[in-house]
């Protein structure tokens, strides 16, 4: 019983460092993501962070799409969903101590194509990069949005 014991501290102490580690503090340029962002096509977008991870949320649309104003065409927990009040950046978590946020995917609501993600905010705050792609993130292409507040 002895032994049990001490190898079930020994256990829980080479663990701790670990999950220590995983309770990063956010630095400033990562946080500057979080905000209202007026993205390419007239859409508003709610970033937020919750447990560490970045999810963007659609709070207005004016694109128009041809179902009624849900996906349609999106998969899985997406499908038939309104695109206003849709999560659809998420899962973002923070690369070390840059200001990407990487890890993420993203869905493009009128396609229902999910890709894979990049997103960091340059000129003070004022602009965020979301840089999508399936595959490469060389072949993608990064669409810059404009803080509303």
């Amino acid at each position: 019983m002895k032994e049990f014991c001490l190898r079930a501290v020994l256990i829980a102490a080479l663990a701790m460092p670990g999950a220590m580690a995983k309770a990063q503090t956010l630095t400033p340029d990562q946080q500057a993501v979080v905000g209202t962002w007026d993205f390419h096509d007239g859409g508003i977008c709610e970033v937020r962070i919750e447990k560490g991870k970045l999810y963007g949320k659609i709070i207005h649309t004016d694109k128009k799409v041809d179902n009624g104003g849900v996906c349609k065409k999106c998969e899985g927990a997406l499908k038939n969903k309104p695109f206003v009040g849709m999560d659809w950046l998420y899962g973002f978590t923070p690369e070390g101590t840059t200001p990407k946020w990487g890890g993420g995917a993203m869905v493009d609501y009128a396609t229902g194509i999910l890709y894979r993600g990049k997103i960091w905010t340059e000129d003070g705050g004022k602009t965020l990069n979301v840089r999508g792609y399936v595959g490469n993130p060389i072949l993608g292409q990064t669409i810059v949005w404009k803080r509303i507040k």
